[in-house]
């Protein structure tokens, strides 16, 4: 699922508007401390600033929380300035869409699912309320949806949104989103199928279409099938025929992996035995569902930050752990995944800095009582640094051609 994730979540947020304007200057100032952002919120608000700035100061501030691990102070801020600007969605229905969108991602870093899915569904009907007539901004938010809905293995739910989406996009003539939405079917259509399955004829297909935008999607997906199935060869072919990118470099595959933190009933029903001899004597444990529940590993605080390098070729090179909160044996997996990627070929190497945080949703009252307690299936979650990133020097050369 992070390598949907990692795939998809860019082009999600990025449907543009037709005809695409020309680029805008754009001042990106670097350096600032957290008092500074939090002096540049309170002074808005002292003048009774409009409330777009107020979002735009809340914004900022709440993304150097977030940078610094203060993911509780992030979202604290974010809701805040979601009290005073809810009731202003059809004067400013983007800026208020933005702050569900940010209190999104801050709750799925938190485990706080349902807050995140809320959100979610805020940002579009927040953009239905101020912007009645549907462009690429109602576009961008059916697909984080949608991704949402992946995301929780609500994958039929997402095909229906996918589906309403092309539709809609089909209507008004935006061809790309039309592309894009049914990329997106296809690929969970890949998720649900049995592992190993070979790809469909219609993706196959897709993949000779004349048409780039269909095309060059499609045979991104088939790398990743090709990749998972263990077919090196017709992957590799299909990473050539792609050719180098002078962008953002495309990550094509990334080997699966799971973490170490997961169910374990017969290790929780052992756990429940030793706890409750240990206080009670011999004996069979009693209540032990409820127990078991609640044996689950500690998911608060922890995050790691790693840089690497992404030769020509494609290949990860100079994998480092940038920072860290607290113990990160939780992450060995992931970074052994990471150290397997395969983006797409560039004429230069690329330098990324990436957040994966550990956590894990919360099952209201499953343990029999009122008690709200963490799920034992453990998950990252991913934020792209990389815009800030200040790289290493790249490290010598090793690109081997590709065969």
């Amino acid at each position: 699922m992070l390598l949907l994730s990692l795939a998809l979540a860019s082009a999600a947020s990025s449907v543009q508007p037709p005809p695409p304007a020309p680029p805008s200057s754009t001042i990106v100032v670097t350096g600032r401390r957290l008092p500074d952002y939090r002096a540049a919120l309170e002074a808005c608000l002292a003048r009774n600033c409009p409330p777009n700035e107020d979002i735009d100061a809340t914004m900022a501030l709440a993304e150097a929380l977030f940078v610094e691990g203060d993911y509780h102070g992030a979202r604290r801020a974010i809701l805040r300035s979601i009290g005073r600007n809810h009731d202003e969605v059809r004067n400013y229905p983007e800026p208020v869409s933005d702050l569900y969108r940010a209190n999104a991602r801050v709750a799925r870093n938190l485990g706080l699912d349902r807050a995140a899915r809320f959100s979610t569904v805020e940002i579009l009907e927040t953009l239905q309320t101020g912007i009645p007539v549907e462009d690429h901004r109602h576009f961008t938010a059916r697909f984080e949806i949608a991704q949402e809905l992946v995301a929780f293995g609500l994958y039929r739910q997402a095909n229906g949104m996918l589906r309403d989406l092309a539709n809609r996009a089909r209507a008004i003539g935006r061809d790309d989103v039309v592309a894009m939405a049914e990329l997106r079917q296809m690929w969970i259509s890949q998720l649900v199928a049995p592992r190993g399955s070979p790809p469909s004829r219609q993706l196959l297909a897709l993949a000779n279409s004349p048409d780039p935008r269909r095309s060059m999607g499609a045979k991104m997906l088939l790398i990743r099938i090709y990749s998972e199935n263990g077919d090196r060869s017709d992957a590799e072919r299909l990473m050539a025929e792609l050719g180098r990118t002078t962008g953002r470099r495309q990550l094509l595959f990334s080997p699966p992996y799971e973490m170490l933190q997961r169910d374990d009933v017969e290790g929780n029903a052992r756990t429940a035995n030793q706890l409750y001899r240990g206080q009670l004597g011999a004996g069979q444990p009693i209540v032990m569902a409820n127990t078991e529940a609640r044996l689950v590993g500690n998911f608060d605080d922890k995050w790691i930050e790693v840089g690497f390098w992404i030769r020509p070729d494609g290949r990860v090179e100079g994998l480092e752990t940038v920072r860290r909160r607290n113990e990160t044996t939780w992450a060995r997996p992931l970074l052994q995944s990471i150290r397997g990627r395969r983006y797409a070929a560039s004429d230069q190497s690329t330098y990324r800095l990436e957040r994966y945080t550990y956590t894990a949703g919360y099952n209201e009252f499953s343990s029999g009582t009122r008690t709200v307690t963490r799920s034992p299936r453990a998950r990252v979650e991913y934020f792209d640094l990389s815009a800030t990133a200040v790289p290493t020097d790249p490290p010598p050369s090793t690109e081997q051609p590709v065969r």
